[in-house]
């Protein structure tokens, strides 16, 4: 078993939301640590749909310093959906789970 501490930040996208290149979280984290994980789980804009279309499991190798604190865009946004950036996509959904127990630190998480 492998214990990673982990950082929850969904994105709840409005009616308006228009196409973006990259879509993720740029903001606040509470603790940072070699080996975390942010877990971003994206939902429709539709709000009748409470189910998240796809969930990054994304390594602290991956996120970035930002002037508003840290900044991880690991999808894109089109036509009222997110959608994994190709150079992202192994982290989202089962594939992104079962990287986190293929390596134990945050180094062998970005390969």
């Amino acid at each position: 078993m492998i214990v990673r501490p982990v950082q929850v930040k969904g994105k709840y996208p409005s009616g308006e939301k228009t196409n973006k290149a990259t879509y993720g979280y740029v903001g606040r984290l509470s603790q940072m640590h070699p080996e975390m994980v942010l877990a971003i789980p994206y939902f429709s804009s539709d709000q009748a749909d409470s189910t998240p279309i796809c969930v990054a499991y994304i390594p602290r190798s991956l996120i970035k310093s930002h002037s508003r604190g840290y900044r991880c865009q690991p999808a894109s946004f089109r036509n009222g959906r997110p959608i994994p950036r190709r150079e992202h996509a192994i982290f989202f959904d089962s594939q992104g789970i079962e990287r986190l127990g293929l390596a134990d630190s945050s180094e062998t998480l970005t390969s």
